[in-house]
């Protein structure tokens, strides 16, 4: 039945063509007859004319393309913001977990393997390409028990990910910027192991 439908639905995209066209080169075979007839003080300004309304109308369409995308994407900017930020508070409160000084204690797993499925949940529509690549990344690292430094590492592609997705601009920050973000002292990140 599905091949059908999609036979079908070729042939009336076949036959919708074949009439443009045809109408198409009948229309430019009528233009060029009467253009034979024209005089240059007549047929010059309607080329112009002609050549001045596509022109103006492909900048039309094009300016409204792009006013519709902006505002698609403004209109999606809050959702996944709320979204991002809710990774960056978790993974902000994993790390201060560690810090002895702050005597907190940290996510269960339960709590952590919840959390993440909710925002795995929630990339998945909202998030770009960029962002879920770079969620399979940092997850990926995360079964194979990394090292603290590889952890941070692999939060960085993800954190640009995402500031990408929402329209922030990374290309002034230096390499592991974001790796280096949740310490104290970033200085501390080379001799991590």
């Amino acid at each position: 039945m599905k091949f059908i439908f999609s036979v079908l639905i070729g042939l009336l995209i076949l036959t919708t063509l074949s009439t443009v066209l045809w109408f198409s080169y009948q229309l430019t075979a009528y233009v060029a007859i009467g253009a034979k007839e024209l005089k240059p003080n007549e047929y010059v300004p309607l080329f112009v004319a002609f050549v001045t309304t596509v022109v103006g109308l492909s900048g039309a369409l094009y300016t409204q393309n792009r006013i519709r995308k902006r505002e698609i994407d403004g209109a999606h900017r809050s959702k996944k913001t709320e979204i991002y930020f809710s990774f960056i508070k978790m993974f902000e409160r994993v790390m201060m977990a560690h810090k002895k000084e702050l005597n907190l204690e940290p996510l269960d797993d339960g709590e952590l393997i919840t959390k993440m499925i909710e925002f795995k949940s929630d990339c998945l529509l909202w998030g770009s390409e960029e962002v879920l690549q770079a969620l399979v990344n940092f997850q990926t690292l995360s079964v194979s028990e990394p090292t603290p430094k590889e952890v941070l590492q692999s939060v960085e592609p993800l954190y640009r990910a995402m500031r990408n997705d929402i329209g922030l601009k990374n290309s002034k920050l230096p390499k592991d910027f974001f790796a280096k973000w949740p310490l104290s002292n970033p200085n501390e990140f080379d001799q991590l192991d």
